[in-house]
């Protein structure tokens, strides 16, 4: 064969993979670029740990499979479920991987954590050192994390529901959703906290059902530095945004929830109180960024 050919081969391959990319959803071009990124960057750290070894061949092959399903059209039982709701589980990844990179950037341990604590200090009076005190009984212990809880729900349910009552609006709804998660990613990376966790290690041991749950769902999934500015506040936020018009009942819950899971945060010692702050401004901006970029690229 000569060169040529060669040449007009490789290049119409190329125009077949890039024709293939511009036809999957914008959240799923999203996604993948993110997973591609790090795969790349992970590879190239495989030095440092084997883990990097280990989550660039999950990228890539998560990558592989987002495209696979694509060209399957899945719409319907357990494989259409999942083509639609997997950035949730993209999400669960993508925070549970910020710790070994923030290893690889700065170290383990490191942290801004006496920067924000000042801001915190300055601006609020530190609540987390004071706030348990005032909802002392077993109820109120219960109620906050009860609150912080209900960020699950609304992360997961927001999705489903969207996809099967509001499908017209899926691809911005999981475009948007997907990068203001990875705005935050980028957050902590850049600047990690770990917010106020070692005072809680006291303040609710032994001390009721949920704040165990909490602190099991805190073992298993929770990484250091990923404290400032709360996703939990912004991403929620950004929910709500992303769900209007909502009915008044809807939004009046949907309010009372987000209020309850950003005051249940400092309560149980969990972030500061210019986390849930910074999360309520960072959720706001994030969502007209990337309405913005979503309109544009549709047009």
């Amino acid at each position: 064969m000569n060169k040529p050919n060669r040449i007009n081969k490789i290049s119409a391959k190329t125009t077949g993979l890039l024709s293939g990319f511009r036809k999957l959803y914008l959240f799923d071009q999203l996604i993948i670029i993110f997973l591609i990124l790090t795969a790349l960057i992970s590879f190239l750290s495989i030095g440092n740990s084997l883990i990097y070894l280990q989550i660039g061949l999950l990228h890539t092959g998560l990558s592989l499979f987002i495209w696979w399903m694509n060209t399957r059209n899945f719409r319907n039982g357990f494989w259409g479920i999942l083509r639609f709701c997997y950035p949730v589980l993209i999400i669960g990844l993508i925070h549970y991987e910020v710790e070994p990179f923030l290893h690889l950037f700065y170290g383990p341990g490191f942290s801004f954590d006496s920067i924000v604590r000042n801001w915190d200090a300055a601006i609020f009076g530190n609540p987390h050192l004071t706030f348990h005190k005032v909802f002392t009984s077993p109820f109120w212990v219960e109620l906050f994390h009860f609150f912080y809880m209900t960020y699950y729900p609304i992360l997961i349910g927001s999705i489903i529901w969207v996809w099967k009552k509001r499908n017209w609006d899926f691809e911005r709804f999981a475009f948007i959703y997907t990068g203001i998660f990875i705005n935050f990613i980028i957050i902590y990376l850049i600047f990690p906290v770990f917010g106020p966790l070692d005072f809680r290690t006291t303040l609710f041991n032994e001390a009721g059902y949920l704040p165990e749950v909490v602190d099991f769902l805190f073992a298993v999934g929770a990484p250091d530095g990923a404290a400032f500015p709360s996703s939990h506040v912004g991403q929620s936020i950004g929910i709500f945004l992303l769900l209007r018009p909502l009915k008044r009942e809807m939004a009046i819950l949907l309010s009372i929830c987000i209020t309850g899971i950003a005051i249940s945060m400092v309560y149980m010692s969990i972030h500061y109180a210019i986390d849930a702050a910074a999360g309520f401004i960072t959720g706001w901006i994030f969502y007209h960024v990337w309405s913005y970029i979503y309109v544009r690229l549709k047009e």
